[in-house]
């Protein structure tokens, strides 16, 4: 048993994941921002599409290693194989189009206003050019990829906190593009306050962690413990996923590295949440001793990329 750390260093190690997973996210995002725009039900999807495509387009196209690595352990079913680029370009032209309609249509309105004198021969003009910019719109939509599937991860954190990505007021966007020297990795900020919230909810102050063989047994006892309910498919799988991953790190047969950390502390943290999804008891919270005992790991663990 070792100490157990502080909310400020498991704040920075959630910090520190977000942006490895980032790549990962940023795909996954896209996916859903195309999904949401062809069934006009998601809340500033064209922003994200684009700020996706502005933090992480290298990755949207072909996936490096340790997002491939990623997506085995976090969300299997993602197909890293696929260039996402042209669906990102897609909305690009889709954002323009509406832009460029928008401003035809305010030519038109002014020009019709019956307040003034109205020159029925320019309105003329300005109404047809409203309906080809419109027309424009709609070939844009049709040009959105259709078979992108839904974005959904299947983890009931992830998806939460991909969720909030969308949910962007007046507020947000003043903040989003006056106040923020990266205003396209202002998602990143928005995902890690859903994750470092999860994380600290049951952090105690003081108190030890486990280490080694401990940490193995505590993911016997929540793969148990889960078992005993009916998890999500998703959570079946991250459990068996995690063990393949963490055990052999937690004794000693293979070396820790930032990515593995990664994957160990973002499933143990989802699979806290299923747990406590299905109500199994807090005071038993044997994914979320993983999750503090890895980070205690990557304390000791030789100096690796943050």
């Amino acid at each position: 048993m070792r100490p157990a750390i502080d909310r400020a260093t498991l704040t920075r190690h959630i910090a520190y994941d977000v942006d490895r997973v980032a790549p990962l996210l940023a795909r996954i995002l896209v996916i859903r921002a195309i999904r949401s725009i062809r069934y006009r039900y998601g809340e500033h999807a064209l922003w994200v599409a684009q700020d996706m495509a502005s933090d992480c387009r290298d990755e949207l196209g072909t996936a490096r290693a340790a997002t491939r690595d990623l997506a085995r352990a976090l969300v299997p079913d993602h197909d890293a194989d696929r260039d996402l680029t042209p669906a990102a370009d897609a909305a690009a032209r889709l954002s323009a189009a509406i832009r460029i309609e928008g401003n035809s249509y305010s030519s038109y309105h002014q020009a019709t206003d019956p307040d003034i004198y109205i020159d029925k021969e320019r309105a003329g003009e300005l109404w047809e050019e409203w309906q080809k910019q419109k027309s424009h719109v709609n070939e844009a939509m049709r040009d959105l990829p259709q078979d992108l599937g839904s974005g959904e991860t299947g983890s009931l954190l992830l998806d939460r906190a991909l969720d909030r990505v969308f949910k962007r007021g007046l507020y947000y966007e003043i903040r989003h593009h006056l106040f923020s020297r990266e205003p396209e990795r202002a998602w990143r900020r928005r995902v890690a306050g859903v994750l470092n919230d999860a994380a600290c909810a049951g952090l105690s102050r003081g108190g030890t962690a486990p280490t080694g063989d401990g940490l193995a047994d505590q993911l016997q006892a929540g793969r148990r413990a889960l078992d005993g309910t009916e998890p999500s498919a998703w959570a079946r799988n991250a459990a068996s996923r995690l063990e393949e991953i963490a055990i052999p790190l937690f004794t000693g047969r293979e070396p820790y590295t930032a990515v593995r950390g990664t994957a160990i502390r973002l499933l143990a943290l989802c699979l806290a949440c299923e747990s406590e999804a299905a109500r199994i008891p807090v005071a038993d919270d044997p994914y979320r001793s993983v999750v503090i005992g890895i980070t205690v790991m990557e304390q000791d663990a030789p100096e690796d990329d943050p």
